[in-house]
């Protein structure tokens, strides 16, 4: 990403300060996401520790044998959860809420590029949004 060119005296209007605020909402959205995900992945890997077998005729039986009791401890169905969790499907879909961000983002500024015409500093600052700047923010 390039960073964004200084702007002195750079002030929105209505129509760009709602383009900003489309943006701070793409970004929650994302932080969202993510963490909705991130709790999904930790609850099919550690969900399955708070349901164990149910009392009914015939299953207390295997629940109470050594054997069950073992290859069902919390020890042995965590490590067979994150074993067989999808990991590669689980970065991916992670990395996919940026993509969709950008694109977003990336619409929104074109939007209000269009809009600016008449407005030399607010058009550089959304043209530059367009072609990827970064803010410079230290």
């Amino acid at each position: 990403m390039k960073k964004c060119p200084a702007i002195v005296g750079l002030s929105f209007d209505e129509e760009s300060k709602l383009g900003i605020a489309e943006i701070n909402e793409i970004y929650d959205l994302t932080k969202i996401g993510r963490l909705s995900l991130l709790i999904g992945q930790f609850y099919s890997i550690f969900g399955g520790l708070a349901v164990k077998g149910t009392s009914g005729s015939g299953v207390r039986f295997l629940d109470d044998s050594l054997a069950f009791q073992i290859a069902g401890s919390d020890a042995a169905q965590t490590e067979y959860a994150v074993s067989q969790a999808n990991w590669e499907y689980f970065f991916e879909s992670f990395s996919a809420f940026d993509k969709i961000a950008m694109e977003s983002i990336s619409k929104i500024a074109f939007k209000q590029v269009m809009a600016h015409n008449g407005s030399p500093k607010e058009y550089l600052f959304w043209s530059s949004i367009v072609k990827g700047c970064k803010p410079n923010v230290e």
